[in-house]
């Protein structure tokens, strides 16, 4: 036999194992660039951590090897920008963008919503993407007189009603009159005295106000919300809430509330009904749309409907009691393609939804909040899925933490949108798509992606990022039952009492009678 019949064997052999090589690096190659061509939508740059994402989603190892995968390609690289590291494409066309008619822009420095904060110590890199829009621009309607001819001298002499930044005003007798302009209370000099607020309820149109049902009444043909304050049975004060007719939201919600469960979620006065007015006048285009509207508060009186909620049909319950009810009579007799209400409040309203949403029913809601307090809210996290408190074994525990937060059923509603203000006074969206994930990640407090929206003059902005929770800690989640705690086969436990088996379970549920053994 010949050396050189001796090395054929081997150098197939090492030919095979080249050319597989070679082979898996092209398959590595060619999926690295299809992750590319997936983030690289419409932008030039991206944080890493979507670049990751991608990576992984085609089973491509990512932990310790993220800078040779990016120096095995001639076009991306790791830049600074803003002390934020981010990942640029050198030889990028924009073809395409994530809204119809956006066009790259220079990235946009948006507020940070109120309702979410970024960890520093996180390696989530903020603000991901950014892209504009050119819309029409946002129009107003308010029926400013009817404030005035209810306040007469109050209005004339102390307030701006033309400024769009007033939302509410406050008169208590025996303090000034304050009047909250961009979320700051503002007072004056003038003092409310009984008879302003005697005049003020004379001088509103109709029959007299009953406030005893929901405690506030929608005046004339306006949708200004008047609200009485009380002290041992009389009204000793009155918040007026501004009403306005905002048009041209259209854009911002756009491709987002189409053929999907839609949850409207905010503080207080911060434009979820005005909200819920362009949806439902966006959504009832050919569509049977039952709106429930109980306060009046939507489309105030029925002359303002086809203008405020288009083709929309409006029920208004008696009372908030009777909320619930509407809702299912609705379903039984009026063959609805979407339902819509402004404020859920009780669970047995929440459990109505559910039904209604198993019926391939649309809904359309909206409640106070926004999606974390939502989460640990045990009267309305329902919507989200529901929580439940879980034992987990060490194989499953993350730092030493046994005791975990899980969803109980899938969430009602499969897009949520938070709704803040700008600091220019204007509405600010951000999307939380994909629900069911993201409520478990903030249940671990991992961060979630959003999509951003805002309104700048005629420009529509749209940033995507990835935010932590604000202030996560402050939720009682649960007890942490670490390791140390928890007793062993053939250990002592620091009580001195003898150790008991520890079951061999993955999860277990709190309510379950063999739970206790886990406990001390």
């Amino acid at each position: 036999m010949t050396t050189s019949q001796t090395e054929s064997p081997k150098a197939t052999k090492a030919a095979a194992t080249k050319a597989a090589a070679t082979k898996a690096a092209a398959i590595e190659a060619a999926a690295i660039e299809a992750a590319a061509k997936e983030c690289f939508v419409g932008v030039t740059e991206i944080a890493v951590s979507l670049f990751i994402k991608a990576l992984q989603k085609r089973r491509i190892v990512t932990r310790n090897n993220l800078t040779r995968i990016i120096e095995s390609t001639d076009y991306l690289q790791l830049t600074n920008h803003n002390n934020a590291v981010v990942l640029t494409r050198r030889t990028f066309s924009a073809k395409s963008a994530p809204l119809p008619g956006v066009h790259h822009s220079v990235r946009s420095v948006t507020n940070a919503l109120e309702s979410f904060a970024l960890s520093s110590a996180s390696s989530v890199v903020p603000p991901v993407t950014s892209a504009s829009k050119s819309v029409s621009p946002v129009a107003l309607y308010c029926d400013t007189m009817a404030i005035v001819d209810i306040l007469d001298d109050i209005a004339s002499d102390h307030l701006d009603l033309e400024d769009k930044a007033v939302t509410d005003i406050f008169l208590d007798v025996g303090s000034n009159l304050s009047v909250k302009i961009n979320g700051e209370c503002i007072q004056y000099e003038r003092v409310i005295d009984h008879s302003d607020v005697s005049m003020i309820l004379e001088r509103l149109p109709g029959e007299e106000p009953d406030f005893r049902q929901s405690n506030r009444v929608i005046f004339g043909s306006t949708l200004h919300r008047l609200a009485a304050v009380t002290y041992d049975g009389s009204i000793t004060g009155i918040t007026i809430r501004v009403g306005r007719n905002v048009s041209g939201l259209l854009p911002l919600f756009e491709g987002m509330v189409e053929q999907k469960n839609v949850l409207l979620c905010g503080a207080p006065n911060v434009g979820k009904t005005t909200t819920l007015r362009e949806i439902c006048k966006y959504l009832s285009r050919g569509k049977c749309l039952c709106l429930i509207d109980t306060s009046g508060e939507v489309c105030g009186d029925t002359e303002n409907r086809q203008r405020i909620v288009g083709t929309s049909r409006v029920f208004r319950p008696a009372d908030h009691a009777q909320q619930y009810t509407t809702l299912l009579d609705c379903v039984r007799n009026h063959s609805p393609d979407v339902i819509a209400i402004d404020e859920l409040n009780t669970k047995a309203e929440v459990e109505v939804c559910q039904t209604i949403a198993l019926r391939s029913i649309h809904m359309v809601a909206s409640v106070h909040g926004n999606i974390q307090d939502l989460v640990f809210n045990p009267m309305l996290n329902k919507a989200l899925g529901g929580s439940t408190q879980a034992l987990v074994s060490d194989r499953v525990a993350v730092d030493g933490k046994k005791v975990v937060m899980q969803r109980t059923t899938r969430p009602i509603f499969d897009v949520v949108i938070n709704i803040t203000r700008s600091s220019d006074g204007g509405l600010e969206y951000s999307f939380i798509e994909d629900v069911a994930e993201n409520v478990s990640r903030i249940m671990q407090g991992k961060p979630i992606p959003i999509r951003r929206r805002r309104m700048d003059g005629d420009e529509l902005l749209e940033t995507r990022e990835e935010v932590f929770p604000a202030n996560f800690s402050k939720y009682p989640i649960c007890p942490v039952i670490t390791s140390s705690s928890v007793k062993r086969p053939g250990r002592q436990v620091s009580n001195g009492d003898s150790a008991k088996p520890r079951l061999g379970l993955s999860v277990l549920k709190l309510n379950h009678p063999l739970a206790a053994r886990f406990k001390t």
